[in-house]
């Protein structure tokens, strides 16, 4: 596989010169009176205003969500109008919890081809303000009442309906062609891969003592903002961790979510949806320095594939990285950090198996060796999703804020970040600092 060449014309990098994100809050909590949008406004905000940069330079926003608002089809653009700035190309994506990344990956082509300068990535999600709905079958019965010409002809189909027509729809958070859940799926791979409960659990306990431990060192206090969403009712400071997580004794309060006397996953190993948002600015190399901004990170390389959905539908993960990896001519040992979203604590245990696994490797991936051992020092080294939750049109931007803001304190260095999402989706970034 050729090496990729992330550079425009001129030779210049891709920079990444900042990042931030909300705090992630539980549902119909502190964020609870918030639209997506305005979680997302609210930190596209807040990280120009920490820069000294003139707004008119920045020229495209692209900006995720997973759980729409039927009434918002481009959040993007409400968000570039909510901040005064009309004249901003702006446009929405969705791809499960890569959404983060694809948006970067979005912005970063868009300089590399040298339409742009600078843009913003971002991605929000309010679980707290999913839509609700009425079944298809409900809406099509009222359109036929409605075109009914007679008041008996009216009244005989409205009698059709039952009271079970009326039960509203909550956003469906399953895979939709195989209509299994995160839960389901997981279970599946901890059947498949022989994982243990209490191995799950010890790997939940080990997400959320890092997150805590971090949060008591004031390590995100850079990349976390204090947020006071709309309508100003509500102040957000921290992310909504679960002391009690840290204990093994925690785990043991859950029952399994399938009701199978084999199950093994449950609602403590695996990520809660969350409230959130976050964005990253990034920009040709060269026009960061004219600007006299300090940039965060430079991205070395990228890979989004694609994946079966019905055996190992989340080993994304793996597929992607080791991609990205070959095309930066690096590899796993080189990395100082390695930070992948945790769709679930088998989903981690299964994908730190498939990185050393020369079957996999052979098989899936095409390579004559696997890509090594995890050095688990250096993986989710402040806590992951299941810690952190997962906002999901979020949750890959926060890896890659929390990655580069590692390696800052570090004083530079190389980062893998890695996502796996429903549908058989997989994203990864190698990153740099310098």
């Amino acid at each position: 596989m050729p090496k990729q060449h992330l550079l425009t014309a001129q030779g210049n990098r891709i920079a990444i010169v900042s990042g931030l994100r909300t705090p992630f809050a539980r549902r119909d909590t502190g964020f609870k009176d918030a639209y997506a949008t305005s979680l997302g406004t609210m930190v596209t905000n807040e990280l120009l205003s920490r820069l000294a940069i003139d707004r008119n330079e920045i020229e495209q926003l692209v900006f995720g969500q997973v759980l729409q608002q039927p009434d918002i089809p481009n959040p993007a653009r409400e968000i570039a109008l909510a901040l005064n700035m009309p004249r901003l190309q702006s446009y929405s994506i969705s791809s499960s919890c890569l959404s983060g990344l694809q948006a970067i990956v979005n912005v970063a082509g868009s300089i590399l081809s040298g339409s742009i300068s600078a843009g913003i990535a971002g991605g929000a999600d309010s679980i707290s303000n999913a839509p609700i709905s009425l079944s298809p079958r409900v809406i099509y019965k009222f359109k036929s009442i409605f075109k009914a010409e007679t008041l008996d002809e009216k009244f005989r189909r409205f009698r059709d309906f039952s009271w079970g027509d009326f039960k509203l729809h909550g956003v469906n958070l399953k895979d939709f062609t195989t209509q299994l859940s995160v839960a389901e799926l997981s279970e599946q791979i901890a059947q498949d891969y022989n994982i243990s409960r209490a191995a799950q659990d010890e790997y939940a306990r080990f997400s959320n003592e890092k997150a805590s431990n971090a949060w008591k060192l004031g390590l995100f206090k850079e990349e976390v903002m204090q947020s006071v969403p709309r309508p100003y009712t509500d102040f957000v400071v921290a992310d909504t961790l679960i002391n009690a997580a840290t204990r093994l004794q925690y785990y043991q309060r859950f029952s399994p979510i399938m009701h199978k006397p084999y199950a093994t996953v449950t609602e403590a190993n695996i990520p809660q949806p969350m409230d959130g948002a976050a964005a990253v600015l990034l920009m040709n190399e060269s026009r960061a320095k004219a600007l006299g901004l300090e940039v965060l990170g430079y991205i070395r390389s990228y890979a989004i594939t694609g994946n079966d959905i019905w055996h190992n539908m989340f080993a994304g993960a793996t597929i992607s990285s080791s991609i990205a990896l070959e095309r930066a001519s690096l590899t796993l040992a080189d990395m100082d950090f390695i930070d992948i979203h945790e769709t679930s604590a088998s989903q981690m245990i299964m994908n730190i198996r498939l990185f050393e696994s020369d079957e996999f490797a052979k098989n899936q991936l095409n390579r004559t060796a696997c890509l090594g051992k995890i050095d688990l020092d250096k993986l989710n080294h402040l806590g992951g999703s299941i810690a952190f939750g997962n906002p999901r049109a979020v949750t890959s931007l926060r890896t890659v804020i929390q990655s580069l803001f590692t390696l800052k304190r570090k004083g530079g260095g190389t980062s893998l970040v890695a996502s796996s999402g429903l549908g058989g989706l997989g994203a990864a970034m190698v990153l740099e600092t310098e």
